[in-house]
């Protein structure tokens, strides 16, 4: 009898050959750990890729935390990834915190960081450069190198940098090394021209004026700034004391433009050769002259006298503050005075435009004072029988314009001085300027006198405000808003910031704007204004007389030429001066004299 293994139905049943086959073997089965680690893996890599452009695409449009969470998460997927230290470091630069980037860059770099075309320092460089930020971008340029060290763009770009960042020698070694990479590179070639006239000269220039007349400097050797044509721009320019002790600040377009100084450029509205015009005709009077393109607002031109010399600030500081002329003042923009007789240009369009009932007023006979509200109101001089508007305008009759004033009210003299620009500043004046105020409501007569003839204590305006008025008649009733900034510019032309022509104020209609223009031509033709005249050119002008005789007088004369076809529109100010026919009025024919020598100002010409 056979014996039975009890323990039989519990070994393992031998395989045969058919059965082993169904297995799979250690080769397939370390296929599908490959293929798992494979998916694993690739799944990683594609979440890294998606985290990056995503964080990217965040720091592109100025969501930094969105970006900063979007590199993170992939740090915490796989923590040694240089990319993204690399996004966190680009995070960093676009903060401003440099130190903090570049430590990131250094950290990336030693994590194996190698280039890819995501990121792209030199693109991202270029962006700082494109905004007129330039150590940022220079930082981005030095770790592109570390990337690429036989890019020879990096190297353009970098010496563009340095030149920006006033280190000329710098640049031209950048350049230079960019032509030994690329031989054939023209941009390279060009940029090294340019960086050996900086060098030659000694200094970068920052400030121009409409015609690129360099108007502000940096000197490459010490670092001080310059001005080529110091007193007669300083009060818009103004300065920058750059002394470690008793700094003395900045003023003008110094202290609203300097973070973007000197690597950028500023363009502005002036003409250099206008201003010296100017400047030589209002010569040691004390006050302002201002000059606008009337149908664009542009300021051509803008004295202020005393002036000071830019680069003695410092030295000198005491002796300007101290100086009972106030020299630092910018009496075109920031000095409030009556505006006497200019007025009455406001006082006619209200006049004209309220349909007031001249045939009440005039003829009248001015007897060189009135009484009104048992007060005396004088009158420049007895101009006894004046029969209308136009001869009122014409002799500057003071007893005439305060019977209109007081036919007119309050409440039509307010509104046309706000429409001619007083009681409110234009919003496209980058430097300081103070707002010109009229009476408002609640006016005796006798004030309503005042307000029409621009006299009282309560009347006070600019010269820019003054040469508004004359612009709004030169351009058809419509005052545009005046500028002095043209454009911005990084060091390779790119626009960073400009300015066009917006109208601030439509005034009158373009009937009385004629109107009001052949009243001012017979005023300088044969009125008050005489002493402006300029044999073959029409100026259309008022004169104006404000303030007491102890000192002086201020001296006020405002018009545009040609009347015909305007190209200029001026306001002149001689403080304290005297009277507005005798000291401003001749001040303009000197300025229009000085002009024709390099422009046409014939009625049908153009600007040369």
């Amino acid at each position: 009898m056979a014996l039975i293994d009890p323990f039989q139905k519990y070994r393992p049943i031998p395989l045969n050959r058919k059965r082993r086959a169904k297995l799979p073997s250690v080769r397939t089965i370390f296929i599908v750990i490959l293929l798992f680690c494979g998916l694993v893996t690739s799944k990683t890599v594609l979440m890294n890729q998606y985290n990056y452009l995503k964080g990217l695409k965040y720091w592109h449009t100025g969501d930094l935390e969105l970006s900063r969470m979007e590199f993170n998460k992939v740090l915490n997927r796989t923590p040694g990834d240089a990319k993204a230290v690399d996004g966190l470091g680009l995070i960093e630069m676009k903060a401003g915190n440099l130190d903090k980037a570049k430590a990131l860059y250094d950290q990336a770099m030693q994590m194996g960081l190698g280039y890819t075309r995501k990121f792209d320092h030199l693109k991202t460089a270029q962006e700082f450069i494109d905004r007129g930020e330039y150590q940022p971008a220079e930082l981005e340029l030095e770790h592109a190198l570390e990337l690429q060290p036989n890019n020879a763009d990096i190297y353009v770009a970098l010496g563009t940098v340095d030149r920006a960042l006033d280190q000329v020698a710098k640049g031209i070694k950048n350049y230079e090394t960019a032509l030994h990479l690329d031989p054939k590179n023209k941009r390279a070639q060009s940029l090294l021209d340019e960086a050996h006239s900086e060098r030659d000269r000694g200094s970068i220039y920052y400030i121009y004026d409409r015609n690129g007349v360099p108007l502000a400097l940096q000197w490459s050797k010490n670092g001080t700034r310059g001005y080529p044509m110091g007193k007669e721009f300083a009060h818009l320019i103004g300065y920058m004391d750059q002394n470690d002790t008793n700094n003395r600040g900045s003023t003008g377009l110094e202290a609203v433009y300097q973070k973007y100084f000197p690597g950028n450029k500023l363009y502005l509205t002036l003409d250099s050769r206008i201003q010296q015009v100017i400047s030589k005709a209002l010569g040691w009077e004390k006050g302002a002259i201002v000059v606008l393109d009337p149908h664009t607002g542009e300021i051509l031109g803008s004295v202020s006298q005393p002036t000071y010399t830019p680069e003695k600030v410092h030295d000198q500081w005491w002796s300007y503050i101290d100086n009972k002329n106030t020299p630092l003042k910018n009496r075109a923009f920031e000095s409030l005075y009556e505006p006497g007789s200019i007025i009455k240009i406001i006082t006619s369009a209200a006049a004209v435009e309220k349909n007031l009932n001249l045939s009440a007023i005039f003829p009248l006979y001015c007897k060189g004072y009135t009484y009104i509200d048992n007060k005396i109101f004088y009158d420049n001089e007895k101009h006894k029988n004046v029969r209308s508007l136009e001869e009122a305008f014409d002799t500057s009759c003071n007893v005439a314009y305060g019977r209109l004033g007081i036919a007119l009210g309050e409440d039509a003299l307010f509104e046309y001085d706000n429409r001619f620009g007083l009681n409110s500043v234009p919003k496209t004046m980058t430097v300081p300027v103070a707002q010109g105020n009229s009476p408002k409501l609640g006016l005796t007569r006798y004030e309503l006198a005042e307000s029409a003839t621009g006299l009282g204590d309560n009347y006070r305006i600019t010269p820019l405000n003054a040469a508004e008025i004359a612009a709004a008649i030169a351009d058809d009733g419509v005052i545009m808003s005046p500028y002095l900034v043209e454009k911005l510019t990084n060091i390779e032309g790119t626009v960073l910031e400009e300015n066009k022509p917006v109208t601030y104020k439509n005034a009158i209609s373009r009937q009385t704007a004629q109107f009001l223009t052949t009243m001012m031509v017979n005023d300088t033709e044969r009125g008050i204004g005489v002493k402006a005249r300029v044999k073959g050119i029409k100026i259309a002008g008022k004169t104006g007389t404000s303030g007491s005789r102890n000192p002086n007088f201020h001296a006020w004369f405002i018009c545009f030429f040609p009347a015909e076809n305007p190209k200029i529109a001026m306001a002149i100010l001689a403080e304290n001066g005297g009277t507005g026919k005798d000291v401003a009025a001749p001040i303009a024919k000197k300025v229009v004299e000085g002009m024709m020598e390099f422009m046409d100002l014939s009625a049908n010409g153009q600007k040369k």
